[in-house]
C-alpha cells in the first residue's frame, strides 16, 4: 500500500481527511501552550507599560522639582541683583554678600546668623546692608560665622536724619520687625509722614546716607512735648536670605581720623586751660 501510495497517490484523500479530523485535536492539544505565551507576553507588555509609566512620572516630578529650583534661583538672581545695584551706588566702599544661615526665634531677640566670619574681614559693629536699606550690625564676629542684630531688635539704636530737612533722631527698634520709633522729636520738628530717614554717619557705626526707615506715623502725646513717630524699616526683615557686608571707604577712615584728632587736640587744650586756671 505505502508502494502503490507512493506512485499512484491513492491514499492522499484519506490523509487529507485524517487531517481535517486530527486538527480539532492538534489545536485543543497546543492551547495550553498558546495560552500560556500570549498570557506571558501580555503580562510583560503590562509590567512595562507599567514601568515606562512610573519612570515617566518619576521624570515628571524631576522636572517639575527642577522648574520650581529654577524659580528660587530666578528670585535669588532677582535679589542679589538689587543688593549689588544698591551696592553700586557706594563704589568706594568694599562689600561683601553674605547668606543667613539661621534666624534667633526668641521674640525678645531679633538676630541672624550670617555664614560669615573674622576669616573673611568681619568684625563687630560692622554693618548689614540690604536692597533698599539697612538691616543691621554684627553683634558677635566668630570665625566662620557671625550674629547680627537687626535694627528692629529693641536693644538697638542708630543716630538717623531726616533727609527732606535734616532733622536728626534717634532710631530704635521696638521688638515689632516692621516698626521703629523715632524719639527725642518735639510737636515742632520739622518731620511729615512719608518722610525718609537715613543714617547720620555721627554714631560712629553706620556710615552717612544710608536709607534706613520710612515715617508712617505721628501722634502727640497728650502733656507730653514730644511727639511719637513711627517708621517702617525700608528692607522686609523678615524674608531677607542676603546680606551685604560693608567696610567704611577711606574718606570714612580719614574723616573718621579726622575727628579723633580733633577731639584729643581740643581735650588736650581744655586740659591745659584748666591745669592754667587752677
Amino acid at each position: 500500500m505505502m508502494t502503490v501510495d507512493h506512485h499512484f497517490h491513492h491514499l492522499s484523500k484519506v490523509r487529507q481527511t485524517i487531517s481535517v479530523a486530527m486538527y480539532p485535536i492538534e489545536y485543543l492539544a497546543g492551547l495550553p501552550s498558546k495560552v500560556y505565551n500570549w498570557g506571558s507576553e501580555s503580562l510583560s507588555g503590562r509590567n512595562k507599560l507599567l514601568r515606562n509609566n512610573a519612570e515617566l512620572r518619576a521624570e515628571q516630578i524631576r522636572l517639575e522639582l527642577q522648574l520650581q529650583k529654577l524659580a528660587t534661583l530666578e528670585q535669588e538672581n532677582t535679589r542679589l541683583r538689587e543688593m549689588l545695584t544698591s551696592a553700586k551706588y557706594f563704589e568706594k566702599e568694599r562689600i561683601l554678600i553674605g547668606e543667613l544661615l539661621s534666624v534667633d526665634l526668641d521674640p525678645y531677640q531679633q538676630r541672624i546668623v550670617v555664614n560669615k566670619g573674622t576669616r573673611d574681614g568681619v568684625y563687630e559693629g560692622q554693618p548689614l546692608l540690604g536692597a533698599r536699606g539697612i538691616i543691621g550690625q554684627i553683634d558677635k564676629a566668630g570665625p566662620f560665622n557671625s550674629v547680627a542684630i537687626l535694627v528692629s531688635d529693641p536693644n538697638h539704636a542708630l543716630l538717623g536724619v531726616v533727609a527732606r530737612s535734616g532733622q536728626r533722631s534717634l532710631v530704635v527698634g521696638t521688638g515689632n520687625i516692621q516698626q521703629l520709633e523715632l524719639l527725642h522729636l518735639t510737636s515742632t520738628a520739622d518731620i511729615q509722614i512719608g518722610d525718609l530717614v537715613i543714617t547720620s554717619g555721627l554714631d560712629d557705626r553706620y556710615p552717612s546716607d544710608y536709607p534706613v526707615a520710612e515715617i508712617t506715623s505721628i501722634k502727640q502725646v497728650s502733656g507730653d512735648p514730644f511727639v511719637k513717630v513711627e517708621a517702617k524699616p525700608l528692607v522686609d526683615l523678615n524674608s531677607i536670605r542676603e546680606v551685604l557686608l560693608i567696610w567704611p571707604s577711606a574718606a570714612d577712615a580719614d574723616y573718621s581720623a579726622e575727628n579723633s584728632v580733633e577731639n584729643t587736640t581740643d581735650n588736650n587744650v581744655a586740659e591745659q586751660k584748666s591745669g592754667s586756671r587752677n
